[in-house]
């Protein structure tokens, strides 16, 4: 942290186990492999991170929206530290379930998973209709034009 401030820049760390990564365990959704409050505020005093990811029952790189999160454990870790709290692993989670944890102390939402299906769908369907397409300029837009929607679609759920 001392190293990332000072060369100005803003460092997020995760504590707990999101699943989803090889080194997760089998178990990363059990309540023991989750983010304990008190450990959380031991660590970013400790370490001096800007914001913490923690693990509250999502996963990384799930496809399907089915996970489901703690969210009063969620505030309990509002409570316990002074940064911003991070969800990994959130292209997994329900719109109900991502605003409620944006009202219990959330406060960025990563959503990469979403956003690769979405180009990738994309990218997939314009070489489809045009299979004789070289040019990578008419795929990539659309598949940009389809993330950006992916990502007012998700604004709108933790906004709205």
């Amino acid at each position: 942290a001392q190293w990332a401030h000072g060369a100005g820049l803003w460092l997020e760390a995760e504590l707990g186990y999101v699943g989803g990564k090889p080194d997760a365990p089998a178990s990363a959704h059990a309540a023991g492999v989750r983010t304990d409050p008190q450990e959380a505020a031991r660590y970013v005093a400790d370490t001096g991170v800007d914001a913490l990811a923690v693990a509250v029952g999502s996963s990384h790189a799930m496809t399907e929206r089915s996970a489901t999160l703690d969210h009063a454990l969620i505030e309990r870790l509002r409570e316990a530290v002074p940064v911003p709290l991070v969800l990994h692993g959130s292209s997994g989670v329900g719109d109900d379930d991502l605003r409620q944890a944006v009202q219990a102390g959330i406060v960025k939402i990563n959503i990469g998973t979403a956003l690769n299906v979405a180009f990738t769908g994309a990218v997939r369907e314009t070489l489809a209709e045009r299979p004789d397409l070289t040019d990578p300029r008419p795929y990539v837009a659309q598949g940009r034009e389809t993330m950006a929607e992916t990502v007012r679609v998700l604004l709108g759920v933790v906004s709205g």
